[in-house]
């Protein structure tokens, strides 16, 4: 006899042996016991998880000659030893017919099977049409099997299986019952290959057969191929590094030995491994791929309670990767993965593969230390709180504008009463605000320093109405959509309220080209060269550090 290769010598001949689609098979089987049998089923799900062989078990229980309403053993499945059960198994049978909608997906196979559907089965009770990866199919061949698919003969049965259940009509879909197969576990699959190997008399290490496991990503038959290129690989004795070798996937010690040299910022440690992996032949997006999974599962160690339904690993790996998430935060995790997603991205549309993932390496290993949202956030309020500008009861209030700055505003408005603000406008002029425009500023930054410094680029462009127009430039755009929002435009109103007397309304628009009307560039330099400004000094104070001079004598 020939010889048979894994996937074939160990499909599931009854119910109890379809790994993983229980709520398929737990549904076929109470249809039959309670003579519920629909005329049409469409089975969708990826390849290698048992759509054909679904298909195949239920068609033999629905013509099994010893199952009687309740099947051999109660359990409405098939005795596999009589007749009708042997043919249909080695494809033989006459009342099962596989078609494969590639091949047959005209509209002239329809109307051949619209007329051979007429007459009765030969032997069996049904006469069963299996139509593999139905939605190769054209739109005409659909169309013309709709009639017969809502009125069958009452002998005939249809069975759909699909990758892309998406390209099939909906027109078909809601005339069929629905089962969608789910990718099996990779503990599922690993259980399977166990078993497999055990009764097959092969030695392999429990890392290979979770590393065949993982490669297969959920088909049992990619799984099963691939044990079985082993075995001519290696003989009966298979190792973690062959199953690796031949399945272009990386060993669990790898990936730790990935994530130890970015614990210890290792970049020369990290390069080489990366060059070893490129050198050895491994999918450079795989590869990456692993490394992202691997990362993900140290973060689920982290914020997660049941691992063992989180993380589709043995256990001794998921106590390795708790206490190797030990040194990362949850930031610093999620940073990293943030990274390695997007070299992940980079790769596909790189010419150079290898560039994105030494890139991506040399960040993971040579980070800066990562303070959380709510650290800057909180450090950012110190320096508001420095600088008098925060608000609330229990803030310290505003602090004074510099001797200077009253100064300044004092010649602005010298000799212009300080009258209520007026609907009339009095005394208030485009020319008065570009004069105030500095001290403007400077009276923002005491309060709200964000909003100063999107405003620094920005020219006072006209005022009507009382209504200012603020003008930016196209390539400050960004500066004006900051502005627009949380309350900024509001700061500036304040602002220019309290320098001019004057209710004014602002408005803002972006320009092709601003004319320079008043000059900011001296706003935040010191007023002396040996003077540092009071917002550096608080900024030096909280965050740590001192300020570099450079030499300009070069």
């Amino acid at each position: 006899m020939s010889y048979i290769v894994f996937a074939r010598k160990w499909r599931p001949k009854d119910f109890d042996s379809v790994l993983g689609q229980e709520h398929v098979t737990t549904t076929l089987r109470n249809a039959i016991a309670n003579n519920r049998v629909a005329h049409a089923y469409i089975f969708s799900g990826p390849r290698g998880v048992g759509k054909t062989t679904t298909a195949r078990i239920f068609a033999m229980a629905l013509n099994c000659k010893e199952n009687k309403g309740k099947g051999s053993c109660g359990l409405c499945r098939p005795c596999g030893t009589c007749d009708s059960c042997k043919e249909i198994s080695s494809g033989t049978n006459l009342d099962v017919i596989e078609i494969d909608g590639a091949s047959n997906r005209g509209i002239d196979e329809v109307r051949s099977l619209r007329e051979n559907i007429k007459f009765a089965p030969t032997r069996g009770k049904y006469k069963i049409y299996i139509i593999d990866e139905v939605h190769m199919l054209t739109e005409e061949a659909f169309n013309a099997l709709l009639k017969t698919l809502e009125e069958p003969p009452t002998h005939a049965i249809f069975i759909f299986a699909t990758t892309r259940p998406y390209k099939v009509p909906s027109t078909i879909i809601s005339r069929c019952q629905r089962f969608d197969f789910k990718r099996l576990t990779v503990n599922e699959i690993a259980g399977k290959l166990r078993e497999i190997a055990k009764s097959e008399k092969l030695e392999i290490e429990e890392e290979a057969l979770y590393t065949v496991a993982r490669a297969a990503e959920g088909a049992m038959r990619d799984a099963e191929s691939m044990l079985d290129q082993l075995v001519s690989f290696c003989g009966k004795k298979i190792d973690t590094g062959s199953a690796a070798s031949l399945s272009g996937t990386v060993g669990q010690d790898v990936l730790f030995d990935f994530t130890d040299k970015v614990i210890n910022k290792d970049t020369p440690g990290i390069l080489k491994l990366v060059d070893v992996m490129i050198s050895g032949g491994k999918d450079i997006p795989q590869f990456i791929n692993s490394v992202i999974v691997h990362f993900r599962n140290l973060l689920i160690t982290k914020t997660a309670d049941n691992l063992e339904d989180m993380i589709d690993l043995p256990k001794e790996i998921i106590a390795k990767l708790s206490e190797q998430a030990g040194p990362f935060t949850n930031e610093t995790l999620l940073y990293i993965l943030t990274v390695l997603m997007n070299a992940q991205d980079e790769v596909r549309r790189a010419i150079s593969q290898r560039i994105p993932l030494e890139l991506a390496a040399i960040r993971l290993t040579r980070r800066d230390d990562i303070f959380s949202l709510t650290t800057i956030l909180d450090r950012i309020g110190q320096i508001e709180k420095k600088l008098g500008g925060a608000s609330g009861g229990d803030m310290p209030a505003p602090r004074p504008a510099p001797k200077a700055e009253v100064n300044e505003i004092k010649e602005v408005i010298e000799g212009k009463p300080a009258s209520k603000p007026s609907a009339a406008g009095q005394g208030l002029s485009f020319e008065l605000i570009c004069e105030a425009w500095p001290g403007l500023l400077r009276g923002i930054l005491s309060k709200k320093m964000s909003v100063a410094l999107f405003l620094q680029p920005a020219q006072p462009l006209k005022l009507e109405d009382r209504i200012l127009t603020i003008a930016f430039s196209r390539e400050h755009k960004f500066n004006k959509e900051a502005l627009e929002g949380n309350g900024n435009r509001k700061v500036i109103e304040a602002a220019l309220n309290d320098i001019l007397k004057h209710e004014v309304k602002v408005e803002m628009k972006v320009v092709e080209a601003l004319e320079k009307k008043v000059s900011v560039d001296d706003l935040l330099r010191e007023e002396h060269e040996e003077e540092t400004h009071e917002v550096v000094k608080s900024a030096l104070e909280i965050f740590g550090g001192n300020i570099k001079r450079s030499d300009t004598s070069r």
